[in-house]
């Protein structure tokens, strides 16, 4: 079966939407949104088969891994051909994206060998394509390690796939960068954003890299986790100034309140869009001293009165340290919850890592984790 497009109609489309200054008509946009949708689903048959070899590779070596696939979302294609502007639409290899999430950096790589020896993550040249995030990290402090393979795609051609395997560790910064970024509007994901969240997350990787130096630290208490990591920060005391660090950015920007009030307010907010299926925007309102969540749904051609209420609130939330509020895109949230399923299964898990530096004897000796589990309202 024939693409329905050419290749040159897939590049003319992306390239529309580059157009900053709204230089083409109403035809040329819905047309290149038509290229768009097809173009993505025209992954679809790849994405699966790519899935299929994840699994079956990663279940050898991890029992225990969990899976998720996705496809690019329209808002995260556009971003993306604006930030790499020679880039070509046609020519993007993670439209169709799947995942492996594994207990150990051990499975990680033994999992990794194995799908290095297919075919499908070797080019023309015999040169596999791929980004070795774990031992080089990005400079945001992202982890994983990349793959990227093509895969036959029911229309008698071949599609490129990323595949990533991470470590659940790995899996859980991540996450909660993507959590904070989808609250706060910024694009840390993409090393833009404010520079003490960017610094944060930096920081708090390279602790997390330290924690997963200890073997089978994931599957630990979470009091011999603690003396586990005390016991390696100590043994390597040039982290004690960026555990200082960290704790002063979290006692900053009260990173444990907003993570739990955004994990809450994620969970109210799928309940919400899921009973009314409007395409549009959701406002959330969340008082963290008494645990509440108010959320309003606004359609899409009512978004100036959301973005009114949503002033009105933020000028609220100014003069209250306990008030979070977030304007929020019904789709943003259906992705997030698409691609990390796990989170709104448990959300605490990136928490109970971060709990741990924030009790390390850096510089101030408050027990986080007693305060946490007691329930006060961290």
């Amino acid at each position: 079966m024939r693409s329905k497009y050419s290749g040159k109609e897939v590049i003319k489309a992306g390239e529309i939407f580059l157009h900053e200054d709204g230089n083409y008509s109403a035809d040329e946009l819905n047309r290149a949104m038509d290229v768009l949708s097809y173009w993505r689903f025209e992954h679809e048959y790849a994405l699966e088969k790519a899935l299929e070899l994840l699994r079956k590779e990663t279940l050898k070596k991890d029992k225990s891994a969990i899976f998720a696939k996705r496809l690019k979302r329209y808002a995260s294609i556009v971003s993306k051909l604006k930030r790499f502007r020679k880039m070509k639409l046609k020519n993007m290899q993670d439209i169709g994206g799947c995942r492996a999430i594994v207990s150990s950096e051990k499975k990680l790589y033994q999992v990794v060998r194995e799908l290095r020896k297919k075919d499908n993550f070797k080019n023309g040249q015999g040169i596999i394509r791929y980004k070795d995030y774990v031992k080089n990290p990005k400079d945001d402090g992202y982890r994983g390690y990349h793959l990227i393979g093509s895969f036959t795609d029911g229309f008698g051609g071949k599609k490129s796939i990323e595949i990533q395997v991470r470590t659940v560790i790995q899996h859980d910064w991540a996450t909660a960068l993507e959590i904070v970024d989808l609250f706060t509007g910024q694009a840390l994901k993409s090393n833009q954003g404010k520079a003490e969240w960017k610094n944060f997350f930096r920081l708090v990787s390279d602790h997390f890299s330290l924690m997963e130096s200890v073997h089978l630290f994931v599957s630990k208490s979470q009091q011999d986790q603690f003396y586990e990591y005390e016991r390696i920060i100590n043994e390597n005391k040039d982290y004690f100034q960026s555990g200082i660090e960290i704790q002063e950015y979290e006692s900053k920007l009260k990173v444990v309140k907003r993570l739990q009030a955004y994990a809450h307010s994620l969970k109210i907010a799928d309940e919400h869009i899921s009973e009314h299926k409007v395409d549009g925007y959701v406002l959330l309102r969340v008082d963290t001293a008494r645990k509440e969540v108010e959320s309003t749904i606004f359609s899409s051609s009512n978004n100036e009165e959301a973005e009114r209420k949503y002033i009105e609130y933020e000028k609220e939330s100014a003069k209250k340290t306990n008030l979070v509020v977030a304007l929020v895109s019904t789709t943003a949230v259906g992705g997030i919850k698409e691609a990390y399923p796990n989170y709104f299964a448990d959300s605490t898990d990136f928490l109970q890592y971060l709990i741990h530096i924030l009790d390390a004897p850096f510089a101030r000796k408050t027990s986080f984790l007693e305060k946490w589990l007691k329930g006060t309202g961290l």
